[in-house]
């Protein structure tokens, strides 16, 4: 038994020690591995990492999520971004016996066609623009309480005749306690770097150390879920501050956490709510907040089939729809 907690315990340091080393520099490319790809993770807020529920796009956010998806599950996914730009992606899930589980995604953003021009702005034709990941997954249940997942990534762009490639390794830890309805997650996501990219100009990938709990109460049919992103980052500089903001300990504190609850109206039917105070805080409107940051949701299960919907305020002017859809096969 000491064994293993020490496994465990060497496991989580890795994580984090190896975030501290990736978190060295804030110049990152593939930008668009931020974006989201969960209906039920982006309803609660977007940086979700400890929501154990059969859902096949949450284990992106935290490989150890795997662990609670069914056998031979086929997802898709779709998103609406602004105007021009596909944003799309699949994945499938299965098991080796009845402590692992495997998984297979793709994510895929085209950003329409572009005017190329030169330097003077003159315009010489046009170019597209696209960027993709290919991934595999794999988890591993240590304890009936404790799983961990692994993912490797194979992440491609292309703008026009300009291509970049990279290799990302996600990390992650599932804490699950049906029984107090506590749930407590870790993830360390987009480690790696680039093989390949544009002009020789090499940039780290987005890393993210991220944890997060989810409790459901004893007595009511809601779930709470509190998570936090960007753990090694806690300077000023890290975030954006107009000349008007506090950049205070509380102000910094603040662009690291997201908020969420689950009303569970049914096991097969919920509605989701959250709301990202980073995203609040950076991309409103001066003096004029409205919902910017919050997110609504929902999620439907009928026997073989698994249906998700979040909209979401990413800015005053510009909202967003995420949709997922899976099955078994």
């Amino acid at each position: 038994m000491k064994k293993r907690v020490a496994k465990y315990l060497l496991t989580a340091a890795a994580i984090i020690v190896t975030a501290g080393l990736q978190a060295q520099s804030l110049e990152s490319s593939f930008e668009f591995l931020k974006l989201p790809v969960s209906a039920h993770n982006s309803s609660l807020g977007g940086k979700t990492v400890s929501v154990a529920d059969p859902d096949p796009t949450l284990f992106i956010a935290n490989p150890a999520l795997l662990s609670a998806v069914d056998s031979r599950l086929l997802g898709l996914n779709a998103m609406t971004w602004f105007s021009g730009t596909t944003i799309a992606g699949a994945q499938f899930c299965n098991s080796f016996d009845g402590r692992s589980n495997y998984a297979f995604n793709a994510r895929y953003v085209n950003y329409g066609r572009m005017d190329e021009t030169t330097a003077d702005g003159t315009v010489i034709g046009t170019f597209n623009a696209k960027d993709m990941a290919l991934g595999v997954s794999f988890s591993y249940l240590f304890t009936d309480c404790l799983s961990g997942g692994v993912s490797g990534n194979f992440i491609y762009s292309r703008y026009s005749t300009l291509t970049s490639a990279a290799i990302g390794v996600d990390l992650g830890l599932l804490y699950s306690n049906p029984d107090e309805g506590l749930d407590i997650g870790l993830a360390a996501t987009n480690l790696g770097g680039q093989i390949k990219a544009f002009e020789n100009t090499f940039q780290k990938l987005p890393f993210d150390l991220c944890a997060g709990i989810t409790w459901k109460l004893a007595h009511a049919p809601l779930r709470l879920t509190l998570s936090m992103d960007n753990l090694t980052r806690w300077k000023s500089d890290d975030f954006h501050f107009t000349d008007e903001d506090s950049t205070g300990f509380g102000e910094i504190l603040k662009r690291h956490v997201s908020l969420g609850a689950d009303l569970l109206l049914t096991e097969r039917f919920h509605i989701s709510a959250g709301c990202n105070l980073r995203t609040r805080a950076e991309l409103a409107g001066q003096g004029s907040k409205g919902l910017t940051g919050f997110s609504l949701g929902t999620g439907l299960r009928l026997g073989r089939i698994m249906f998700e919907l979040s909209y979401g305020k990413y800015q005053v002017s510009e909202s967003s729809l995420i949709c997922n859809f899976a099955f078994s096969i």
